[in-house]
């Protein structure tokens, strides 16, 4: 036995904690109990914990692998951990020669290690109180635009500061800002923050020496930024005639840090959208945004500007691409929207930022059926009400659906219902009056094959799949919202039956649109959204295969996780199995 190797001693606990999990391959003659002829029931391992659903619903759950006998029945995952007791006070090191390999290379710290939960502190800053304003307000002022240089054109120390190596001889941090947060941020921050303030000083002392330098991205970023704007830019200009997130995004990028590093975090998530847990360069890049970030959205609403909207519209589109979606960007993104009213009508990037974070709260509210966090009077003097081309048409049909969802996942009083009957005949005159453009190049029936169990459509345009899709959400929310309540039990029943038989129409209106039209890449998210929300109607196997593949398919064009969404819809449908 080489001389290197971790060899507990026979005696120890260790050595019998490790036998139980992998047992020696003649345990059975070692420990006397039983021999190879002698037939024995299968034992129920002590460290093998019951599966979560069994635990949710007090089954008992057996030792089978990979799977329980339930979790096969029901076709889900099963998810089973190990139970595992420690004792305190074995002195492994004293009784046993345990030696480290010599050839194995420890990296040695550069530091002392911290362990910091960034999501508390995220949600921390998101959720401060708003800053009072005692001078002019946000509509009167409009939007900060900060001026374009030259492309590729930065001061000396615009990249410097983030790139350079930390040492350990820096001051303290200084406090950032005024609500108590300063020593969560200290820890979120580090050395990065500490070396920002070591730069500023310097460009005092330079202050007459400023240089220009060329901007100069290495491989990896320049295919980066090349991926976000040839195929994830449109997601966002989806609505929006002049495309300020293809075009003006990536030039503002390069002058502004902030903006860039949310980029190539989102861009690395798309990229590695094949590769399981290989995140760490996203996080790293979403990490240095935060630090860059997080001092101004600390700051007076006089430094919100169009750029920083951008930037949380953009990280929380990396957000909603997560397996557990903490909604702190959404949270952060309507909060600067509801202060500063001005921007979803203020035009260029602003208003283009605002809509992109309108939708974002649309697919949230869909999924949780709560109403919308955005305040849609910041909307009301966009100039999408006085065009009359299809982007306008495409997104006034995003804002009737707003609109829909604000009333209808309300308290349902008179007035309201009311006020959502009007909005239903909005959005039945949108329909009928809606440009000959938005009508299907061509369009195919359902089949009985599982890849033509939805209806085929093909649209000339992105926007149009987009505002024709929206419309079927509509009209979804609205056959919930607006059923009346007959008096009659037998009544109530077939009611709720043509219902349904409305909303499962509709979604298999939304998911053929996404399906038939690649181009349109976002309107899978529209599609996984409103399958979370309504997948239940869907009755027929074939069908509910036929989503699986949309989910699937999703996820290897887009790099959204969708492994949640499949769960639950086959706990859905193995509910209504049980049921019949």
């Amino acid at each position: 036995m080489a001389p290197d190797r971790f060899q507990p001693s026979p005696h120890s606990h260790l050595y019998k904690a490790t036998l139980s999990v992998f047992p020696h391959p003649f345990s059975h003659a070692l420990n006397g109990t039983r021999t190879p002829m002698t037939p024995s029931r299968k034992t129920r391992h002590r460290l093998i914990a019951g599966c979560q659903r069994c635990r949710i619903r007090h089954l008992k759950c057996d030792t089978n692998s990979p799977a329980c006998s339930h979790c096969i029945r029901a076709g889900t995952d099963c998810d089973r951990g190990i139970n595992v007791r420690f004792r305190n006070g074995l002195d492994i090191f004293g009784d046993d020669d345990a030696l480290f390999p010599e050839r194995d290379l420890w990296p040695y710290l550069m530091g002392p290690l911290r362990f910091v939960d960034e999501t508390v502190i995220i949600k921390q800053l998101y959720e401060a109180e708003e800053p009072e304003h005692n001078g002019p307000t946000e509509q009167s002022r409009g939007v900060n635009d900060a001026p374009i240089t030259p492309v590729g054109i930065v001061e000396y120390h615009g990249l410097e500061q983030y790139t350079s190596p930390l040492t350990d001889d820096t001051p303290p941090i200084q406090t950032l800002c005024h609500d108590g947060r300063s020593s969560d941020l200290e820890l979120l921050m580090g050395n990065a923050l500490q070396h920002s303030d070591r730069v500023t000083g310097r460009e005092l002392q330079i202050s007459d020496l400023v240089q220009e330098k060329r901007l100069s991205f290495n491989e990896r970023e320049a295919k980066l930024m090349r991926n976000y704007v040839e195929y994830m830019a449109l997601w966002a200009d989806i609505t929006d005639p002049h495309r300020h997130f293809e075009i003006e995004v990536p030039v503002r990028a390069m002058q502004d840090p902030v903006l860039r590093y949310a980029i190539f975090a989102f861009s690395s998530r798309h990229v590695e959208r094949q590769k399981k847990g290989n995140e760490a360069e996203a996080l790293q890049y979403h990490n240095h945004c935060l630090q860059l970030l997080i001092p101004t959205l600390s700051g007076t609403g006089g430094d919100l500007t169009d750029v920083v909207l951008a930037t949380v519209a953009i990280l929380r589109q990396h957000e909603e691409m997560e397996y557990d979606d903490n909604q702190f960007h959404l949270t952060g993104a309507t909060r600067i929207m509801n202060t500063v009213s001005s921007f979803g009508s203020s035009g260029g990037l602003g208003e283009a930022a605002a809509w992109l974070c309108l939708r974002e709260d649309i697919h949230v509210s869909l999924i949780s059926q709560k109403p919308l966090r955005t305040n849609l009077e910041s909307f009301h003097h966009s100039d999408i009400f006085l065009r009359n081309d299809d982007f306008a048409w495409a997104a006034r049909m995003v804002f009737l659906l707003a609109k829909v969802l604000k009333c209808a996942f309300n308290q349902m009083s008179s007035p309201e219902y009311t006020a959502l009957q009007s909005i239903a005949q909005e959005v039945e005159d949108w329909n009928s009056r809606k440009p000959p453009s938005f009508q299907p190049l061509r369009e195919l029936p359902r089949g009985k094959n599982v890849s033509r169990r939805f209806p085929e459509m093909w649209m000339l345009l992105p926007v149009h799949v987009v505002g024709t899709q929206y419309y079927h959400i509509a009209k979804i929310v609205l056959a919930f919202a607006c059923c009346p309540s007959p008096p009659l039990a037998y009544e109530s029943f077939r009611n709720s039956r043509n219902i349904e038989k409305a909303i499962r129409y509709h979604l298999f209106m939304v998911l053929g649109l996404a399906k038939s039209n690649p181009k349109a890449e976002n309107t899978l998210f529209t599609a996984r959204h409103s399958l979370v929300a309504w997948g239940w109607v869907i009755r027929q196997k074939t069908d509910q295969q036929a989503a699986e593949i949309l989910l699937r398919e999703m996820w290897t064009r887009t790099g959204w996780d969708v492994t949640a969404s499949i769960q639950s819809l086959r706990e859905q449908w193995a509910d209504e199995e049980t049921d019949s």
